[in-house]
Formats: structure tokens, C-alpha cells, sequence
């Protein structure tokens, strides 16, 4: 009865937060990269493009990739470097002296909770399409330093985003994740092309002005998840500004549970076990789930 009475008490303090409005925080957005998540990181000597051969090919609208490549100035290049049938892929395309300071890191990940975490986030972004991710290509530039106008580096004047990369075999999806991000002296290119250039969609064209406010990127979205943009790449899809720029709930909180198990719960077992339950109670009550999602998992031994 006691530990009902404990899941109780935790249930009714996260409705009381759900009426409040829930909304998620740029922190959690960015999938796992660095070391601990076995990434290939391109080292600082080399300020190029790295080429990286994809496990698995990516469809991104009429053809489909098995290569891509990498610029520590923040874009990915689709298609052999010596072919005028490219395209582009540009989280944050600045000027960025990438021998100073900073890490430029990729991973490919075919299994695992990635996998599960990329299918709960496309089927949630885009509910009209029944997706299961077999392929995710992870690319973060963290806390890299730009070019000044006059070639010199400020080293407090530095940026984290990452580019993700989905698909299906079939279906294809790009993600662009925001975390700090101070004005870049010489402005920056984001958004990607299409058709080898004939067409090019920028985020410019989402702001009243043309103006990207670079410092609230990671407050901004198109998804109305705060420091991510989802953008379809599939032969048919088209570019959307659907949600509003800054989502601004009435209070924006997070909350931590506690659970214990006898078997060891990972991120697609808290999804079905507890989350998935949750959701269903909460909507049978009229509310909006919509915002609920798992933003980490910590594991403690007794």
C-alpha cells in the first residue's frame, strides 16, 4: 500500500505540472555524441571535408547517398566531391577555425536505442507516416570557435549544433539540434538544398524579418521541441514552418521519477513499461501529451 500511496503521490504531482504546460529544454535534445558515445571525431589537423561511407544508403529526395561528407564549417556535402550532381546539408555553415579550439565527431548507429529513440521522435514529429528507423548518422560540432572579420579568434564566441540523419531504408528524415550558439561575426548559412541546387531552403524565410536570431536557436523550432528542426527528405516532401518559432507554455519545468525494477529497464522499455501507460491515462483525462517525452535515463545500483 506504501508504495502505491509513493506512485500516487508522483502521478498527481505530474498532472499538477501537465496543467501547468509542459515544454522541453535544448539541453535534452541533442542524441548522445563525444567520447562516451564512440564517436569518430576528425581530427584538428584537418579542416577539409572527411568523407564518410554510409552503413546504409540515404534517400534524400530523387536519388539515393552512399556517401557524405563532413566540414568542420558546419555542412554536409551530398555526393562525390568531383560531380556537379551535389547537394547540401547546412545545420550551421559559418567560418569556424576548427585548429583552435572545439570537436567536429559522426557515428552511425543500424541497432540499439538510438534507433528507438530516432522511431518514437519521426512518429511523433510526423504522425501522418508510420515510420521505424533502421539507419541514424549522428553529426555534432561542439563548442566550436569562429573566424573573426579579421581573421583573429575569440575563444569565449563558440557554437554546438548537430545534424541527424534517419531513414528507413525508404523514408528519410534530417534533424538539427541546437545547444549554445553565440552571433557568428560573418553570419551563417542553415537550411539545405535540393535537385543539385536548383532549389535551396533556408531558415531565414521562417522569421518575419529574413533574419535568423542565432543566440534563441536553441529556443526555436519548427516542431515545438525548443532547439530542433525536423525536416522530411523524401522524394516528395516539402519544407515547413508549422509550429511558432519560440514555444512559450506558461511555465516550462521539467520532472524526474524514480523507479524500481527487478529487471534492467532501458529507454524502450521506460517507453512501453511506463511512459507509453502514462500518456494513455493522462489523455483519457483531456490532456495534452504531447510534450511528455524521456529526456534521460539514469541507471543506480541499490
Amino acid at each position: 500500500m506504501g508504495e502505491k500511496n509513493k506512485m500516487m503521490n508522483s502521478l498527481s504531482l505530474f498532472l499538477i505540472m501537465l496543467a501547468l504546460g509542459v515544454c522541453s529544454t535544448a539541453q535534452g535534445v541533442f542524441y548522445p555524441f563525444g567520447s562516451a558515445a564512440g564517436d569518430t571525431f576528425i581530427p584538428h589537423s584537418n579542416v577539409g571535408l572527411i568523407s564518410v561511407t554510409l552503413l546504409h544508403p540515404f534517400s534524400y529526395f530523387n536519388r539515393m547517398l552512399q556517401h557524405i561528407h563532413v566540414s568542420p564549417n558546419g555542412g554536409l556535402w551530398l555526393g562525390q566531391l568531383s560531380s556537379p550532381n551535389s547537394d547540401v546539408i547546412v545545420p550551421f555553415s559559418t567560418l569556424i577555425n576548427y585548429i583552435e579550439r572545439g570537436n567536429v565527431s559522426h557515428q552511425q548507429y543500424t541497432t540499439g536505442d538510438v534507433l528507438h529513440t530516432a522511431t518514437r521522435d519521426i512518429n511523433s514529429y510526423f504522425p501522418n507516416v508510420t515510420f521505424t528507423a533502421s539507419w541514424v548518422l549522428v553529426v555534432t560540432w561542439d563548442r566550436v570557435v569562429y573566424y573573426q572579420t579579421n581573421d583573429t579568434v575569440t575563444n569565449d564566441q563558440e557554437a554546438t549544433f548537430q545534424a541527424v540523419l534517419i531513414s528507413d531504408g525508404d523514408l528519410s528524415f534530417v534533424l538539427m539540434n541546437y545547444g549554445d550558439i553565440s552571433p557568428p561575426p560573418r553570419g551563417a548559412l542553415i537550411g539545405y538544398s535540393k535537385n543539385y541546387f536548383n532549389e535551396i531552403v533556408l531558415l531565414n524565410d521562417c522569421y518575419p524579418n529574413g533574419t535568423i536570431d542565432y543566440v534563441n536557436l536553441k529556443t526555436s523550432s519548427n516542431i515545438n521541441i525548443p532547439g530542433r528542426w525536423a525536416f522530411p527528405t523524401s522524394l516528395e516532401s516539402t519544407f515547413s514552418c508549422a509550429y511558432p518559432l519560440v514555444p512559450q507554455p506558461e511555465h516550462v519545468v521539467g520532472v524526474r521519477l524514480q523507479v524500481s525494477s527487478a529487471e534492467r529497464l532501458n529507454e524502450t522499455a521506460v517507453e512501453e513499461q511506463i511512459l507509453k501507460p502514462l500518456r494513455d491515462l493522462l489523455r483519457q483525462h483531456g490532456v495534452d501529451v504531447s510534450g511528455i517525452r524521456l529526456r534521460r535515463l539514469v541507471e543506480k545500483q541499490p
